[in-house]
């Protein structure tokens, strides 16, 4: 055939137009055959038999017999929907591998989607991952055999917004005067601070530090939740570092519970920190490593 709409020659082919669509419902209204109507709108016959597979629905009469009938904003959702699954699909299918492995240690391991990515990206367990954002975004879409009763942590995770209330206790630097190297967990030597109570009255208290580059943890059980106490074995702590103490603890990050509150009287060369109040995410390392405890 002469027509250029239906030769052989390779051509560059094109996503049809939602203007298009249009066009197509509005031709379908005359007795213009099909072929005809594909080469007004300048697309091929196949291009169009299958836009009407997909924008087509069964409709009734007023005498209720059912025809079928094409609609172009429905050829544009279907499409917009197929486009949105096509992208999804060709990026779930090159890291499948990955996604198997992360499946298998969030079921039998009960580890996290983050503890996960950061181990394959340092032991480079696979040449293609995705991020840890993304496994959750594909357990929300129910794409894996995972789901969110199976995180230990993503069920009691809060999306609000967070705001920080005035300190209204004053009992060191804020933590506002942290400086970037802390902040950022570049250098090591920087502490965070919290005690883990049981659930009675009579429950053992637990003091526990973490190192914010590293992660390393330091446990130890006190006798009680009280600023004496806490001084007396954090001291004790720094104490088996002996001359490498300075080193090692330079600056400690708390909450203002009052057992913290004359923590400046451990060691003059060690800068202590206060978070804002009701913020715990401000010492997320120490938060999450002690839900983990209880």
């Amino acid at each position: 055939m002469s027509d250029n709409n239906y030769t052989t020659k390779s051509r560059k082919f094109q996503h049809l137009s939602k203007e298009k669509r249009a066009q197509i419902q509005i031709s379908l209204d005359s007795p213009t055959p099909k072929v005809k109507i594909a080469k007004m709108i300048g697309i091929a016959r196949s291009t169009l038999y299958r836009e009407l597979r997909r924008g087509s629905t069964t409709q009734l009469d007023t005498n209720l017999n059912c025809y079928t009938r094409y609609f172009y904003d429905l050829g544009q959702k279907v499409y917009e929907q197929n486009r949105a699954n096509s992208k999804n699909s060709l990026k779930f299918a090159k890291v499948y591998d990955f996604i198997k492995y992360a499946e298998k240690q969030m079921l039998e391991k009960k580890l996290s989607p983050d503890a996960i990515c950061v181990f394959v990206s340092k032991h480079k367990l696979f040449d293609k991952t995705v991020c840890s954002k993304t496994l959750y975004n594909y357990i929300d879409k129910c794409l894996l055999k995972v789901r969110n009763i199976d995180l230990a942590l993503k069920v009691k995770l809060h999306t609000s917004k967070r705001k920080n209330r005035k300190n209204k206790k004053i009992l060191g630097k804020s933590i506002e005067e942290r400086s970037d190297i802390i902040n950022n967990r570049i250098e090591f030597g920087h502490w965070e601070i919290d005690t883990i109570v049981g659930t009675s009255s009579k429950s053992s208290v637990l003091l526990a530090l973490d190192e914010r580059t590293t992660r390393m943890r330091i446990m130890l059980k006190i006798k009680s939740k009280t600023a004496k106490e806490v001084n007396k074995n954090l001291k004790k702590i720094i104490e088996e570092y002996k001359e490498l103490a300075p080193a090692v603890f330079k600056s400690i990050t708390s909450d203002n519970g009052s057992e913290f509150a004359k923590l400046r009287e451990v060691a003059e060369y060690i800068d202590i920190y206060y978070a804002h109040p009701y913020s715990s995410f401000e010492r997320g390392t120490n938060e999450k490593q002690n839900s983990l405890v209880r």
